[in-house]
């Protein structure tokens, strides 16, 4: 390798003017180390540039350089491996950035011509800019080693559905900013230009951002820092550098329009006859305007587009007793949904289900940010009509803590009563909640959240109440999460994701780290366990009943986590749980009592039993990565009230064989059965394949094949397996198998600017699947196409 390189300089020297092969502009700046978190001054310069990431203008030579690196994950505060470098100045217009990766193999380099926010699994770097420098919020831009673009909003203290500890990056919204990326003999080089109009930036000059870089290296499973953040904080932003002196800088106000066209094509079998029919393309007109002024932005939507171009992945949900989360994905919704973020996810964007019209407004004054959504949604085929009003205010307070408050109004309506002259109001529902997270001493928190609702329907008028109070500890080798949450049987959130009521849980959540030193083959070793316990919310057993009484659900956890050398990870996760039956939960279920009468069923009283997780990651591999996970589990069949026990796998397998093909497989499969004889009670298995082709950065193809196998047997009693009967009926077996297949071509040379065309189909939709002369059934398709182009000024 090092022959090699000592001839590739060589013959570069034989080949450029003399004054380019010795230096170009920008190498002999001083660089600025990250120790320390330091304060930089960010030049400015009136230079009009070329994207290329060749970085042979002379404006490079007046960039800050950044450098010193060091590594942040697995193992904090020891300087990095591969060295990093950082170039940066403004003009009137944009702030502009400049990335010199050094790799110590470059061949190992992994990088393809991926599709938008699909850079994760390569080399990248992401630069994040805390315009406002208040450590709560920033944009982040990251690139990958061929310019492939990933942006979106890093928020401390942000939770949502299935988080357990604050903060999250969010990639979703999408920015209008130029990036280029080369792969070189000594590793690889971005250049990126970032807009102002493409960033929400403070009123008063001088600014000063805040300002972090993090890298990631594939080949080793290291991810580096500029400045020597620890993962021991309860904060990674409070813990940036600053980029300040920055004035004279052109905001002004920001208009976009995206007016759009979309046309889809549903059909559908006809059993009778076997033939297909449809009401014909469904041409439809709309569009989005955006105004942006400093700090502030406007959005309207007028006949919105809320068309999804991929499909929610399948989720397996064969004993599942509660509703389960599927991530927002609709663009209006999508740029500032960080600051709706709560404690509890009262916040759910996806109620809004189809709307004629809407409007969001969101902005910041100082520490104080809000933001305000309005809709009147058609909601699902014949449900009434609905106004949303969602409004969220929050401000900052000392070094990195945020106070809030949220409301949230949905009311269904007929539009005109029977006489024709009046509306009629059907539901409503509204919360009113506030929420605090205090940061202190660096590596704490204590985060505590109340809400309200009040929600009235032809059941009358009710109300009910949601708390919650955590306490967190983040540090290096011991931390902690303890939290309490309860939530009434009678509290609603309509615009919210609460997927459960009638509770009080209690977790006690501990983590110890043990750290390798550089080189060892263990690099991390860390240890997640603790108890949770949950109550009724109230009755003679419940947490407020007559005295804390018996918990009805419970578990005690351990969870192991080995970080190996070159990015290889083992989890191990034993865990013994029990669930109490409350009998009111199978009110209306009888059984034959051996004579022909019929009595009331009543489940098992307790279940309990001992599970363990298992899961393995390969590494990052040029060419592909892959992960194995299989479990075991004894506990509760809910629909019986019964004892079981149940095995499932998952594994998936990404190949990235050329830079423009990536191919993701992945399979899932669970069974139960029944403690009692051994007998099956369900089964899935959901095996999914995606392929994606990227001639270009802007040209996408993608083909996505998903089969469900589903079953589940006919309910029976937990004790003697007699049939379970609702309203005097069996509860019969169910079965179903199901083909997806949906292809997408995608011409996206700019965010916003697009062209869609797909198509997707169903095959063997239901319980009455079958082959025929060796063909799928098909049971439905359609056609779908949108063309929007987004204008800026």
């Amino acid at each position: 390798m090092a022959s090699r390189i000592h001839f590739g300089a060589f013959t570069l020297l034989m080949l450029i003017p003399a004054p380019l092969a010795a230096q170009l502009p920008w190498q002999s700046s001083p660089i600025v180390e990250g120790r320390g978190a330091p304060s930089v001054t960010l030049p400015r310069a009136d230079a009009a540039i070329e994207i290329d990431a060749v970085l042979d203008e002379p404006v490079w030579g007046e960039a800050v350089r950044l450098g010193g690196f060091w590594q942040y994950e697995p193992v904090d505060g020891i300087p990095a491996e591969d060295s990093t470098e950082v170039l940066a100045w403004y003009s009137a217009d944009a702030v502009h950035f400049a990335v010199i990766a050094h790799d110590r193999d470059p061949s190992s380099i992994r990088a393809t011509r991926a599709d938008r926010d699909q850079i994760g699994g390569e080399d990248h770097v992401v630069l994040f800019l805390d315009t406002f420098d208040d450590r709560r919020r920033a944009f982040f831009f990251g690139v990958n080693p061929r310019g492939v673009q990933t942006d979106g909003v890093r928020t401390e203290g942000g939770v949502g559905a299935g988080n357990l500890f604050g903060g999250v990056s969010d990639d979703s919204p999408d920015y209008l900013w130029q990036s280029a990326g080369r792969v070189t003999d000594s590793g690889w080089i971005a250049e990126i230009r970032i807009p102002f109009e493409s960033l929400i930036l403070p009123s008063n000059e001088p600014q000063r951002w805040s300002f972090q870089v993090l890298r990631e290296v594939q080949r080793t499973g290291h991810t580096y820092s500029w400045t020597d953040a620890r993962r021991a904080s309860a904060s990674f932003l409070l813990q940036a550098g600053a980029l300040e002196g920055i004035v004279g800088i052109e905001r002004g106000v920001t208009l976009e329009a995206q007016p759009f066209v979309t046309a889809g094509l549903d059909r559908f079998r006809d059993e009778a006859t076997g033939d297909f029919g449809g009401d014909g393309f469904d041409p439809d007109v709309g569009v989005n305007l955006h105004a942006g002024f400093g700090a502030h932005s406007l959005d309207l939507t007028v006949n919105p587009d809320f068309s999804q171009v991929e499909a929610d992945a399948a989720q397996i949900r064969s004993n599942e007793r509660f509703a389960l989360f599927f991530p927002e994905k609709r663009p209006f919704f999508l740029e500032g949904i960080e600051l709706f973020a709560t404690p509890n996810q009262l916040v759910y964007t996806r109620r809004i289900v189809d709307p004629d019209v809407g409007a969001k407004m969101t902005g910041k004054v100082g520490p104080l940010g809000y933001a305000v959504i309005s809709a009147i949604d058609n909601g699902l085929d014949a449900a009434p009509e609905a106004f949303f009003n969602i409004a969220r205010l929050r401000t900052d307070f000392g070094t990195n803590s945020l106070a809030g408050i949220v409301f949230t109004d949905r009311s269904e309506f007929e539009l005109f009563s029977d006489d024709g002259l009046a509306s009629v109001p059907l539901r409503y529902n509204r919360v009113l909640a506030g929420d605090v997270r205090h940061v202190f001493r660096e590596l704490y928190f204590i985060e505590a959240q109340y809400a309200r609702s009040w929600t009235g329907d032809a059941d009358g008028p009710r109300g009910g109440e949601l708390w919650e109070l955590t306490y967190d500890r983040t540090g290096r080798f011991w931390g902690f999460n303890y939290s309490i949450v309860g939530v009434s049987d009678e509290f609603d959130a309509d615009a919210g994701f609460i997927n459960r009521g009638d509770f009080v849980s209690l977790g006690a959540f501990n983590r110890f780290r043990w750290y390798g030193d550089p080189g060892e083959l263990m690099e991390t070793l860390t240890m997640f366990f603790g108890p949770t316990r949950l109550w009724d919310y109230e009755g003679d057993d419940g947490f407020f009943g007559g005295g804390i009484g018996d918990p009805i659900e419970g578990n005690e956890s351990l969870g192991i986590q080995a970080r190996l050398r070159g990015g290889w990870q083992i989890d191990v996760a034993p865990a013994r749980g029990f669930n109490v039956f409350d009998p009111a939960d199978f009110a209306g279920i009888e059984i034959d009592d051996g004579t022909g009468a019929t009595i009331a069923y009543t489940p098992l009283d307790e279940v309990s039993g001992f599970g363990s997780n298992f899961g393995i990651s390969t590494p990052v591999f040029q060419k592909f990565d892959a992960d194995f996970g299989f479990g075991f589990a004894e506990g509760a069949i809910f629909a019986e009230g019964a004892e079981g026990r149940g095995y499932g796998f998952g594994a998936e397998l990404d190949l990235r064989p050329t830079s423009w093909l990536r191919v993701d497989a992945s399979i899932d499969f669970e069974r139960i059965e029944r403690t009692r004889d051994g007998s099956e009670f369900a089964r899935a298995l959901i095996p999914r394949l995606q392929t994606e082709v990227q001639p270009t950065r802007a040209l996408f193809f993608r083909l996505i094949g998903e089969w469900t196998d589903e079953s589940r047997a006919a309910l029976v009693d937990a004790r003697e397996g007699r049939p379970l009967l609702f309203d005097g009926m069996p509860v019969p077996a169910f079965e179903g198998r199901n083909l997806r297949l949906d292809v997408l071509a995608s011409y996206e040379p700019t965010p916003g600017t697009v062209a869609f065309l797909g198509y997707g189909t169903s095959f063997g939709e239901g319980d009455d699947f079958a082959f025929r002369e060796r063909e799928l059934i098909r049971r439905e398709d359609g056609f779908f196409l949108k063309l929007a182009y987004r204008w800026r000024r």
